[in-house]
């Protein structure tokens, strides 16, 4: 990128702030920071190395580890602290964003650039996820060079085939639910521009080789535990009939959750949403054809792909989540900006009622970054309440002998044995106990679902031995207890 505009660097700076902002205080650390965390600490303090990474939502598939090698050089950087690799993360993402407005001013002008990088920067919900500790969160920054690289090779650059083959594979390592769909979009992008593609069998073959390069752990790794990923996707996909012609009973609800996890990117309410996609669409209708039909038509391909795709899928119980089009969401704003910017130009009637959704977008979301990034400490349960919690169980014990038995629900407290790992290596320089010994602290935050079955967890914790002292931290209670039997 030459020369960025001075707008530009200012628009990447606050993008930026606002997805670094309190990171403690507003990062959830949970059961999926706590395994990951897990296992980079294994590699940076054991060298135990791994094959495959984190799980995907269907079970006994897993995706690549680019992920967790991505994230360990700032875990160990920071010694172990969450907020590094949270804050690299945010990092990649405005790199997403800078990519963005390249995209954008090299295939329709920069103005189009510059409002797509706004209308990203200033998401909320956008906002929201890029700040998320997790393996889907840095998969924009890849998904966009992909599409770049596409955009290049239909234009007759077939040096781009590695960057294509390259980006695609470590993108299905970082959220193989959301970069499957590239696969067939690549191919009927292709397909469409058959004409200007330069098949250059070397660059094509060296593409394949770099695609097939990032599957290798995973290969190796079901060749040494008897092909259980094989077997996994061979049954989500025959077994389970995941995807399937039939769309009747669900055909509304899929088409509506579609439209609000778009909408929520640039308008917070719904009423805000339903007009905007009105408008956006009757812009679509009257100004497409105005815009540069190679860089559109696949802009339009990598949208509405997966949408089509998923129309049709019927697996894992039918769930399908907002997470799935990480890799489309700067792609539809891209399109949304490209439209805009054309009515702009060539419509003075729809100048003020482009001007006026601009500004309830723009006002919709500040609101409600407002709202999120200053929420009071401690309300909630983030990164910094739970490590208050194992901190205040360190301090309180002084040096005695401790167990700490936490209850996270519904799922296995992978987090606090993190924590707990990480300020007793880091700061208290000791560990808890494995053997039984009379003190014991209990970490637990409510559960609201099944409220039941925490109560069975502090009766259970009460037959231990009983309550001495006891505080919160936001929603995180700890308590110390001296045992009076085992369990």
């Amino acid at each position: 990128m030459k020369n960025p505009p001075l707008l530009l660097v200012i628009i990447l700076a606050l993008a930026l702030f606002l997805r670094v902002f309190r990171t403690a205080d507003l990062m959830g650390f949970y059961y999926d920071q706590g395994r990951d965390a897990l296992v980079v600490w294994d590699l940076v303090h054991h060298g135990k190395v791994f094959l495959i990474g984190p799980t995907t939502g269907i079970e006994g598939i897993f995706l690549g580890p680019f992920y967790y090698y991505l994230i360990a050089p700032f875990y160990a950087l920071g010694g172990g602290n969450p907020v590094f690799p949270a804050v690299e993360l945010a990092a990649i993402n405005v790199l997403a964003i800078a990519l963005l407005y390249y995209i954008g001013r090299l295939y329709f002008d920069q103005a189009t650039g510059l409002l797509a990088v706004v209308l990203v920067t200033v998401s909320a919900n956008l906002i929201s996820a890029q700040r998320w500790l997790s393996n889907p969160t840095p998969l924009p920054l890849f998904a966009l060079l992909v599409l770049l690289a596409l955009l290049k090779i239909i234009n007759g650059r077939p040096r781009w085939w590695l960057v294509l083959g390259l980006g695609t594979g470590l993108s299905l390592q970082l959220e193989a639910a959301s970069a499957v769909f590239f696969l067939p979009t690549i191919f009927i992008v292709l397909l469409i521009h058959l004409r200007r593609v330069k098949f250059s069998p070397p660059h094509l073959l060296s593409a394949v080789a770099l695609f097939g390069a990032t599957l290798l752990p995973q290969i190796y790794f079901d060749f040494r535990h008897g092909h259980i990923l094989l077997h996994a996707f061979r049954q989500f996909l025959l077994s389970e009939k995941s995807f399937q012609p039939a769309v009747v009973g669900f055909l509304a609800d899929r088409l509506n959750f579609y439209f609000v996890n778009f909408s929520n990117t640039l308008f917070i309410t719904h009423t805000a949403a339903v007009v905007g996609f009105i408008i956006l669409g009757l812009l679509l209708l009257l100004f497409s054809l105005r815009l540069p039909r190679q860089a559109f038509v696949t802009l339009l391909v990598w949208w509405l792909t997966p949408m089509v795709i998923l129309l049709f899928y019927h697996g894992n119980h039918g769930y399908v989540w907002g997470y799935y089009f990480t890799g489309v969401y700067p792609v539809f704003i891209l399109i949304a900006s490209a439209l805009g910017v054309a009515a702009f130009k060539k419509s003075p009637l729809m100048r003020p009622v482009l001007l006026l959704l601009l500004a309830l977008s723009l006002f919709q979301n500040v609101k409600q970054i407002k709202a999120d990034l200053f929420r009071p400490y401690p309300s909630v349960i983030s990164l910094t309440t739970s490590t208050a919690a194992v901190d205040w169980a360190y301090r309180d014990a002084a040096g005695t002998a401790f167990n700490i038995d936490a209850y996270v629900p519904p799922q296995i407290p992978y987090a606090y044995g993190y924590l707990t790992l990480w300020q007793g290596a880091t700061v208290f320089h000791t560990q808890p106990q494995t053997a039984l010994v009379p003190r014991l602290y209990t970490i637990y935050e409510p559960d609201l679902e099944r409220p039941d079955y925490l109560q069975k967890w502090l009766a259970r914790q009460d037959s231990y031995g009983p309550v001495s002292a006891s505080t919160h931290f936001g929603d995180v209670s700890v308590q110390r207890r001296t045992r009076i039997s085992a369990p």
